[in-house]
């Protein structure tokens, strides 16, 4: 199967996953297969406007049954909630697991003795 035709059987089997308002989307990945993502209406954790939020892409190969491309929208569906978990979990106010974090910060918390020697 091209990547054309499996976006096109990949939209078919995504028309049929419920799961909290999601809506999927497939996209051709040139001639390696194609991705999937979806979208969902809610709060901006920032703003607080409601507005479309979108979740990372996932990768299938033009290989991929039925199986496959189900599996990677539930996939889709877990690192997003991961994400929304990270969003919403706070201690002391903060949002210590944010997913927003940018690595070189993170790099200099750990290297200034910051971080948990397992506590």
């Amino acid at each position: 199967m091209n990547a054309k035709q499996l976006a096109e059987r990949a939209g078919e089997l995504l028309n049929e996953v419920e799961f909290f308002g999601y809506k999927f989307e497939v996209r051709v990945d040139g001639q390696y297969g194609i991705l999937i993502r979806a979208w969902y209406l809610d709060k901006d954790i920032y703003t607080g406007r409601e507005d479309i939020q979108f979740t990372a892409w996932v990768s299938v190969s033009t290989q991929a049954g039925e199986s496959r491309i189900v599996s990677a929208a539930f996939k889709v569906c877990l690192s997003s909630f991961e994400h929304r978990a990270r969003e919403g979990f706070k201690y002391r106010g903060a949002r210590i697991f944010g997913p927003h974090f940018d690595v070189n910060d993170l790099v200099k918390l750990c290297k200034d003795g910051k971080e948990d020697a397992g506590g």
